[in-house]
């Protein structure tokens, strides 16, 4: 009944486990009454599947029926598992399938045995067996080399396999020997914890005889997550990992050649893992520069390790003005507006955002000067873009977080401005310019005489004017104007004299009773200090009385000089005077009494009483 069916021949390797594939392991049961039967040389009974124990495994009914593994992948339940295979498991083994809806179907394998090969043995580059079945310490950069040999047995093959993917098989052998090599040249941190297999295979149902190693080694890792751009001034965690390093690695940060100091360092993983935190806050003149993270390990005090990367450091756009500009808009006219501001690197574009949320974009101008930049926007106004207007750049630090702000406002001739005149010799007016309407306005003065007749027309940007035109009655208006109209007219009221002509000045504000009082304490202060003067006055003259006979006392209080006599002069002699009378004939205050005292002491040819005036000329007379 069995003798159509095919006879696959597989081997086993004595002493070992063998696993018997059913129909190559892609038996898959059409129902819960369908079973597979294991039979020995066609009489004895080995396995059953389904049975009690996969039916217990199992978490529902659709599971206790078919397969889902992959061949490879997974141990099939319908498979025969053979533990340490001997000479009286050679044979014929028959695998009959029962299908629920199928007529059944017979695989059979004849197993035969082999001797294995050995278990393969690993060398490292100086060619010392690897017993520990790991490589430790290989750095970063490193090369290294791992060599694989078994015993050469018939129809053994040898290979290695990295992390269950074959790399490389058996390239030669010498006499009774197989090798199979691997080199890894400069080691990058995908070789950290990598799993090498060698294995050596000489049958069909044994799995490989295989030889592993796990590779140790100095792994960095930086917290930057290939992200070396720094906001500059921004403060900013940087970590610097080490795995495998035995004992712990003491770690030093290093900008440049500046040593820095880590904020945090701490192991984990029993050591396995040692990691260094930094906080960093760069200038823009630290971009460029080479940010360093060394290991030093206490038992290879020769060594440093070390990686690096170079800082790129700058910031996303600032604003440069500080306050809302008014931009005044006129539908269908054709309006622009500039933004300019500070970043590094230069902005990727701009953005502008108006009022109804439209927004539309517009190309970087370069700099005039470095990391500033600017960009202009050009459109024509419609009723819906009045109100905000929102300017943003973006570089590749971010989007600028302080929009630059303009007020789109409707747009027309200027405002009147607000003008002061002021006379000191010359007419001055001087203007504050109001609303310009959204064009450059500028200020014009006319001012007429009595008669109406222009006298000045003048304009001025500024709005600051200064005439000369002093002796007459006059007039004047202001008006401000741009290229879109001008505002009305301002009359500016003036007092006119007949010599000129000045501005009216508004009160001064009525002082307050703490100004009084400085007033008042400042009056008592000039007060007490002319009394004093005078007293001080009054002590000079007396001592100067006494230190004096020219100076004598006259009935009034104060003193006069008498005129200077010659030898015997003074007694009873004539003495010839010259006076001039136009100077000293005038009724003059003396500087020391309160009373007017004639200047003339001695009048000549003036009849009692005396003339209202004294001779015009000088006079010789005697006394």
């Amino acid at each position: 009944m069995y003798k159509d069916a095919e006879v696959v021949v597989l081997r086993a390797v004595r002493g070992h486990d063998a696993r018997l594939p059913c129909g190559q392991g892609k038996v898959f049961l059409d129902g819960p009454d369908a079973y597979v039967l294991w039979l020995k040389n066609e009489r004895e009974f080995l396995y059953r599947f389904p049975n009690e124990e996969t039916q217990r495994r199992s978490l529902s009914l659709d599971q206790v029926f078919g397969t889902t593994c992959v061949a490879g992948a997974c141990h099939d339940d319908t498979s025969l598992l053979l533990k340490r295979v001997s000479d009286r498991d050679s044979g014929i083994y028959r695998c009959r399938v029962h299908y629920q809806a199928s007529p059944s179907v017979d695989y059979v394998i004849d197993i035969r045995l082999v001797d294995s090969p050995g278990t393969p043995q690993i060398y490292n580059d100086a060619g010392e067996p690897l017993k520990r079945g790991h490589i430790q310490h290989i750095s970063l950069g490193s090369n290294y080399t791992l060599t694989c040999e078994v015993a050469d047995e018939p129809d053994t093959l040898l290979f290695w396999r990295r992390n269950g993917i074959v790399i490389e098989r058996a390239e030669a052998s010498r006499p009774r020997t197989l090798r199979a090599t691997v080199s890894v040249t400069n080691a990058s941190r995908a070789e950290l914890d990598a799993h090498y297999e060698c294995l050596a295979q000489n049958a069909d149902v044994t799995e490989p005889l295989s030889a592993s190693v796990l590779v140790t080694m100095y792994s960095w890792r930086y917290g930057f997550n290939n992200n070396v751009d720094f906001e500059a001034g921004q403060p900013r965690v940087v970590d610097c990992v080490v795995v495998g390093c035995v004992p712990p690695p003491s770690i030093t940060w290093h900008l440049g050649d500046t040593l820095l100091r880590p904020s945090v360092h701490k192991e984990l993983h029993d050591g396995n893992y040692t990691v260094s935190s930094l906080t960093l806050a760069p200038s823009l003149r630290d971009g460029g520069r080479e940010l360093a993270c060394r290991a030093h390990n206490s038992h290879l005090p020769g060594q440093v390790f070390q990686d690096q990367v170079t800082l790129n450091v700058g910031y996303r756009p600032v604003c440069l003005s500080t306050g809302e500009e008014t931009i005044g808009a006129v539908p269908g006219e054709a309006e622009t507006v500039t933004c300019v501001v500070e970043a590094s690197p230069e902005p990727l574009q701009f953005s502008w955002t108006f009022a109804d949320s439209r927004t539309l974009y517009t190309s970087v101008k370069l700099p005039g000067h470095q990391h500033r930049y600017s960009s202009t926007l050009t459109w024509l106004p419609r009723p819906g873009d009045y109100g905000a207007l929102l300017c943003r750049a973006t570089n590749s630090f971010g989007e600028q977080k302080r929009a630059c702000a303009y007020a789109v406002a409707r747009g027309g001739p200027p405002r009147a401005p607000q003008c002061v005149v002021k006379e000191a010799g010359t007419l001055r007016v001087q203007c504050k310019k109001d609303w310009d309407g959204g064009r450059p306005q500028t200020i014009h003065l006319v001012v007429r005489d009595s008669t109406g007749t222009v006298v000045t027309n003048a304009s001025d940007p500024a709005g600051h004017f200064q005439l000369s035109l002093a002796g007459r009655n006059l007039s004047a208006v202001v008006y401000a104007s741009n290229i879109r109209g001008r505002s009305e007219d301002v009359e500016l009221q003036m007092h006119n004299t007949p010599m000129s002509a000045f501005a009216v000045t508004e009160p001064s504000p009525a002082l307050g009773w703490a100004r009084w009082l400085e007033l008042s304490a400042i009056a008592i202060a000039v007060t007490g200090g002319v009394a004093a003067a005078a007293l001080c006055v009054r002590a000079a003259r007396a001592k100067r009385l006494a230190d004096n006979p020219d100076l004598v006392p006259r009935a009034d209080g104060a003193f006069h000089r008498e005129p200077d006599f010659v030898g015997g002069e003074r007694v009873l002699g004539t003495t010839n005077i010259t006076v001039n009378q136009l100077a000293a004939c005038q009724n003059v205050s003396n500087q020391y009494s309160s009373s007017p005292v004639p200047s003339c002491r001695v009048l000549v040819g003036c009849p009692h009483p005396p003339q209202d005036s004294c001779p015009a000329t000088q006079h010789s007379y005697y006394v």
